[in-house]
């Protein structure tokens, strides 16, 4: 932990200046702890360091949330780091968690550091200094919601004053602290006037987190205020204005629209050369697309198109979106056709010949459907019918996916709407819509977390799944437990920092099991 949590504020700067997302940062100069922050240019290189994390996560981001869903299965070798998550083999010593541990923490700790910074600068001017600070609360904000969803309990650090060695403080109080941040946040720019901003926090993104936030917290919290939470979760996500959904679903991966913020709000922003490898850094392209036109395995891949893929229906523009079964293969002039489909998100078909290599596009975090969905979500919970508000909601989503006309008798759009459902019928629809509207968008762990129902539906889809070799890693998702609800905490941060302790059911746990409401 110690070795972690505490970057001094030069490291914060000279990761602005590797930072993934299109932000513009100018050098300026020799930098030391005694002159720096001094101006505004200063207090916008400095928060710069804050977002860089984003796009570092996004290497490990599909290895622990999408990894060990029931969408994916790994196709690397069994001995690499991510593999094992994937068959529920990790331990506490996996390389893998502990690397998303330490980016997240890094994130919070650089901007706890533009906070206290710029909270104490006194030749700032005052709008940017307020807009700066809530931007570095929003992105600890984002850190912290990762960090209690993967660990539950963990340690709440604020200041690079506090304790080297800190205990885990409660998941309530760590939704609180991320409550407030988010709320602080809400006060920034709805937009920014230069496309060098683009790619900074917003009020709109804000508001969208805090919607997620809110209905994660009310399944998933200790006290019991779910109904307050639910109610909060709608009001923040009727405060989201000025986006849309994209008429083309896939016009949210489309590498020649990175400036287009019509449907995201908030995404990791991965340029060719601005990041100290020279790519894009996004692994998720990598890992989608790395053995290119061939029935080679890619590292990522779906669990089992039979159960995925192939019940999926062709006229929702989804499918295509999410899966390539067919690519054009611009070497041969000629459509290739994958065994197995790949993830279509994070193929580059613009650039398909380097699209493994150049790894250049934008990780989605939050996009107006998810603030659609969750909106949905709220309100069915809160009623003991479906209102007409959450149906108009889901089925927007509904709508775009099957683009209005969705078949070659010109039905309306209407004539597949959910409707006349009961709340129950309604919970499972929007999880059915939740899953084909976000696979490979690193939400589905998250969302079988928190609706409790992990281990059932992971169970499923490896009881299904052919017995062969090439689905024996999804096969032996069968041997998924209680304690894959939450990730180990990382063995090399218990052993610099004794007062970590274990979450149940792994080694040297003393934790109370789960209740059975976790399936």
């Amino acid at each position: 932990m110690k070795k972690y949590l505490f970057i001094s504020i030069l490291s914060a700067i000279l990761l602005s200046f590797a930072s993934c997302n299109s932000l513009d940062v100018d050098p300026i100069g020799t930098l030391t702890s005694t002159n720096f922050p001094k101006t505004d240019a200063d207090a916008v290189a400095l928060v710069n360091g804050a977002y860089v994390y984003i796009s570092e996560i996004s290497t490990y981001t599909s290895y622990l949330t999408d990894l060990p869903s029931d969408e994916e299965q790994c196709g690397e070798a069994v001995t690499s780091a991510g593999a094992p998550i994937g068959t529920y083999d990790h331990t506490p010593s996996n390389a893998m968690i502990y690397q998303g541990w330490t980016y997240l923490y890094q994130g919070v700790t650089t901007a706890n550091d533009v906070i206290d910074q710029l909270t104490t600068a006194t030749t700032i001017s005052s709008d940017i200094k307020a807009r700066v600070i809530n931007e570095a609360k929003f992105l600890r904000a984002l850190y912290y919601f990762s960090i209690v969803q993967y660990w539950g309990e963990a340690p709440l650090v604020l200041h690079s004053t506090d304790s080297k060695t800190p205990s885990r403080a409660s998941v309530d109080s760590i939704y609180t602290q991320i409550v407030t941040d988010l709320t602080n946040a809400t006060a920034l720019p709805a937009s920014y006037s230069t496309t060098t901003d683009l790619g900074r926090a917003t009020s709109g993104a804000a508001y969208a987190l805090l919607a997620k936030v809110y209905i994660t917290w009310a399944q998933t919290g200790a006290s019991p205020n779910a109904t307050v939470r639910y109610q909060k979760s709608v009001d923040a996500a009727n405060k989201v204005t000025g986006y849309s959904l994209t008429d083309e679903f896939l016009d949210n991966w489309d590498t020649s629209k990175k400036n287009d913020y019509t449907e995201n709000i908030f995404k990791a922003s991965h340029t060719i050369s601005q990041f100290y490898s020279g790519d894009g850094f996004n692994h998720l392209c990598h890992c989608s697309f790395v053995t290119g036109f061939s029935q080679e395995t890619p590292h990522l891949i779906v669990s089992d198109p039979a159960q995925f893929y192939d019940n999926w229906d062709g006229r929702d523009q989804r499918k295509k979106g999410t899966y390539a079964k067919y690519l054009y293969n611009p070497n041969t002039n000629s459509v290739f056709i994958f065994d197995i489909p790949r993830y279509r998100k994070y193929i580059d078909t613009l650039n398909i010949n380097t699209s493994a290599t150049t790894r250049a596009i934008d990780r989605t975090i939050i996009r107006y459907a998810d603030v659609l969905l969750t909106k949905a979500e709220a309100l069915n919970e809160l009623n003991s019918t479906p209102p007409t508000e959450a149906y108009t909601a889901i089925n927007q989503v509904r709508r775009r996916a099957y683009k209005k006309t969705i078949d070659s008798q010109n039905l309306a759009a209407d004539a597949f709407d959910y409707k006349n459902l009961t709340q129950a019928q309604f919970r499972d629809s929007l999880q059915k819509e939740s899953l084909h509207e976000f696979t490979f968008e690193q939400q589905r762990w998250f969302n079988l977390v928190r609706w409790k129902i992990l281990l059932k539906t992971v169970k499923a889809v490896a009881e299904k799944a052919p017995d062969t070799e090439l689905y024996a890693k999804v096969k032996k998702k069968s041997q998924i437990l209680l304690k894959h609800y939450r990730f180990p905490i990382p063995q090399n941060e218990r052993d610099v920092n004794p007062n970590l302790t274990q979450n149940y059911g792994w080694d040297g746990s003393t934790a109370s099991a789960y209740d059975s409401s976790y399936q």
